[in-house]
Order: C-alpha cells, then structure tokens, then sequence
C-alpha cells in the first residue's frame, strides 16, 4: 500500500521521501529547511525529534520558506494526505510557505477515501469546530482563463 500511495502521490506532483525511523526522517527536515520552519500541530514525539529547530511564530509564517506538519492518514488511491486544522494558526503553517514538509506514519495509509471514513467520523465528532483538510499534491488551480497555475492557493511543493 505505501507504494501504490507513493506512485499516487508523485503523480500529483508530491516529492515522496521514505525514512525507516523519526529520527531520519527528522535529520532530513533539519539538513533541508536550514532555518525557521512554520509547523501546524505535530505531535510530541516529532516535535521532540525537531528540538533544535526554530519554530515560527504565526507572524512570519509568510516570511518563511516551509512549512511542516503531520497527517492523520494517507490515500493510497490518490496519494491524498488527511491533515487535522482545526487550530488556525495550524492552517497557515500548511498554506502560507511555499513549499509544505509533511509527516506521515505508514501504518496510518489506507486503501481508499471511504476506508476513512470511522477516521473521519472520530476526528469530526471530537471537536466542535474541527477542520479537516485533504490535500492531494502541491497547490494548483486553473481559474483564470484555465491555465494551470501551481502554488497560488498553498504550497508549490
């Protein structure tokens, strides 16, 4: 399953990097970003792994270059990763830096969009104001005369 979403993912035009442990994977985000990095809510363990990282504040989230943040679950289907938003500060660590680093644990991926659906009920039912986001690759739209346009709307990468 984790190949069928990794083929899915780059399709839509995801950069995929697979890491047999936290730790790796948190090595990687450091060597890449190089600086303060935005983060919507990650858990403990990955903030811990990312201790010597600065952490943005919601002020200079425009200002920085990624974005970091951590999935519920992912699509295999479409390559689809199912961010929990309900902060809004979270929201804009996913959507302002142009290019979004997301965490995503392969024991969370599933076959298809109605596989979440126990998920989706759980997360929905837990906050009153939850938000959810299902992000399929980079940004893109093509409204204006229907020309493809990447990264207007969230992250180019």
């Amino acid at each position: 399953m984790i190949d069928r979403f990794q083929a899915a993912a780059e399709a839509a035009g995801a950069v995929v990097g697979r890491f047999p442990t936290l730790a790796e994977a948190a090595r990687h985000v450091r060597e890449t970003t190089g600086g303060p990095v935005a983060a919507s809510e990650l858990p403990d363990a990955v903030r811990k792994a990312l201790a010597d990282l600065r952490f943005a504040s919601p002020q200079e989230y425009r200002d920085v270059r990624f974005g970091l943040s951590f999935a519920t679950a992912g699509v295999a289907a479409t390559g689809s990763l199912l961010l929990e938003l309900s902060d809004p500060a979270g929201r804009g660590a996913t959507a302002l830096p142009p290019v979004n680093l997301v965490f995503l644990t392969a024991s969370t991926i599933v076959p298809d969009l109605q596989s979440l659906s126990g998920t989706l009920y759980r997360l929905l039912a837990s906050h009153p104001s939850s938000y959810l986001s299902l992000t399929t690759g980079p940004s893109r739209t093509a409204d204006i005369e229907r020309v493809l346009t990447i990264g207007v709307h969230g992250p180019k990468e």
